[in-house]
């Protein structure tokens, strides 16, 4: 038993289904990058005809995968806000394949454009992760699983 007033004030809020701020870091981070991947998709439609190395039906394949990956984000984002366990997995497996990618567009030699690109990866992914494994974050995946 602790006399940290504190405490039994925290357990009420999980309880209660009040979102922490470190939830909603996680949750705004995801939002982000789901419309930032819808962006995308969007630009790769307005070039999809223009003449490069890959084809048509290439692009048009990656159009595909960039809106199904914009919609899993928003997907996993609403399950984690409403407190769905298995999503800790998705967000993890997300951000790690993100820092993969922006770790080495950090180095210099690579141009400014593409470090800043690297940090614009790096920051929401390491913020997302550092917020995801908070003890108000577990508390809140604890709390709706032992609600059902």
């Amino acid at each position: 038993m602790t006399s940290d007033p504190v405490e039994p004030q925290r357990s009420h809020q999980v309880r209660a289904g009040l979102r922490t701020p470190q939830v909603l870091t996680v949750v705004a981070v995801l939002a982000a990058e789901a419309l930032l991947m819808l962006g995308l998709a969007v630009a790769a439609l307005i070039e999809i005809t223009s003449p490069g190395i890959v084809g048509v039906p290439g692009r048009v394949f990656l159009l595909v995968m960039m809106l199904a990956a914009a919609a899993w984000q928003g997907w996993v984002a609403w399950k984690y806000l409403t407190g769905k366990a298995w999503t800790r997995a998705a967000i993890v497996a997300w951000q790690v394949f993100q820092i993969i990618l922006a770790v080495p567009m950090l180095d210099p030699g690579n141009g400014s454009t593409t470090a800043l690109t690297g940090w614009a990866l790096l920051v929401p992914a390491a913020v997302a992760l550092l917020c995801l494994f908070s003890r108000s974050s577990t508390e809140h995946l604890a709390a709706t699983e032992a609600r059902r």
